[in-house]
């Protein structure tokens, strides 16, 4: 049997979800899925952006440099990157992306 609980949001829009995700509850019925990952990830990602933004890169030339020094611990990239309608540049992504797996990096793709 499932049980659904009720959340209560009281950001309006984009930050909603976020408020969300943030919530214990929530998150300790996700703590096992890849959504759980992803959160952290992104949070993660947040933290590091305003505690030590040079260690944090986004953006293809910033990615770029960072991917060029090997200095991707883990690459978070949208499907509509990597699945780009674009051959050459869904070629670059796909080519950034089984770079970062062989040099041990994590990779977390988003929908």
């Amino acid at each position: 049997m499932t049980l659904m609980k009720r959340l209560v949001c009281f950001l309006p829009l984009r930050h909603s979800l976020g408020e969300v995700l943030h919530a214990p509850n929530v998150m300790n019925m996700i703590k096992d899925t890849k959504a759980a990952k992803e959160v952290k990830a992104l949070n993660d990602f947040h933290t590091m952006l305003s505690n030590d933004a040079d260690r944090a890169c986004y953006g293809p030339k910033h990615v770029e440099v960072a991917h060029e020094r090997m200095a991707i611990q883990t690459l978070l990239i949208t499907d509509e990157l990597f699945r780009n309608s674009d051959v050459k540049t869904r070629k670059q992504y796909v080519n950034l992306v089984e770079s970062v797996k062989h040099s041990g990096g994590e990779l977390l793709y988003f929908l």
